[in-house]
């Protein structure tokens, strides 16, 4: 009986956490349930779809921001743009890379393209992120937008950014937002449905007042 001791605590003690055993086996792909995927994704140089995010079911809103949950799947270069126009040829638009650079580092640029689909870039902000991205889970988080031109991108489960900027002199609305790749397939869910607390748990500027969600 005592050399099968160890194993009868063992069973008591794995009965008594099940919420332990359920956690080792979660499922990543659970934190984008009731979002929309995007997975024809335009080349870098391709011309993008801008999509309206008036026509989004899930948009936080507080006294001076508006905020949204995207996914990306993919194991390197995730490419967001946002401005004020679903065509904005000759106009600035907000380019936001993440886990660019073989997965090492975020950026933050002004764009402005033209009809040849030449551009000019304007580096607001560059950071250090390793290995944020991965191929075969999602990188999910929050990205508010405010209204005075700072950005601040927040991993699910997390209160402090994990990139943020202040552009002050161009703040730039997200009234559209489009999706890229630059070396890689990705896959993006974007529309995700909102944690509960909001922006108001993670920005000092904000105040959550409501949420739409029709």
């Amino acid at each position: 009986m005592i050399a099968f001791a160890p194993l009868a605590i063992l069973a008591i003690v794995l009965s008594a956490s099940p919420g332990t055993a359920n956690t080792l086996h979660s499922n990543p792909f659970d934190a984008i349930k009731g979002c929309l995927q995007f997975d024809d994704v335009p080349g870098y140089n391709d011309t993008p779809t801008y999509i309206a995010t008036n026509t989004f079911r899930n948009v936080g809103r507080t006294s001076s921001s508006r905020y949204f949950r995207i996914g990306i799947v993919g194991k390197n270069d995730g490419h967001i743009r946002f401005g004020r126009s679903a065509f904005p040829f000759d106009e600035a638009v907000v380019e936001l890379v993440i886990s660019g650079w073989s997965n090492t580092q975020s950026v933050a640029r002004r764009q402005t393209r033209r009809r040849n689909q030449s551009f000019t870039n304007v580096l607001l902000k560059e950071a250090s992120t390793p290995r944020l991205l991965h191929k075969s889970r999602p990188l999910v988080f929050q990205l508010e937008v405010f209204d005075n031109g700072r950005v601040q991108l927040t991993k699910d489960g997390e209160r402090r950014p994990f990139f943020e900027y202040s552009d002050s002199q161009n703040a730039i609305p997200p009234d559209y937002m489009a999706f890229v790749k630059w070396d890689v397939d990705l896959i993006y869910f974007y529309d995700c449905p909102l944690n509960d607390g909001g922006a108001g748990a993670v920005g000092e500027e904000s105040v959550l007042l409501r949420c739409s969600l029709a």
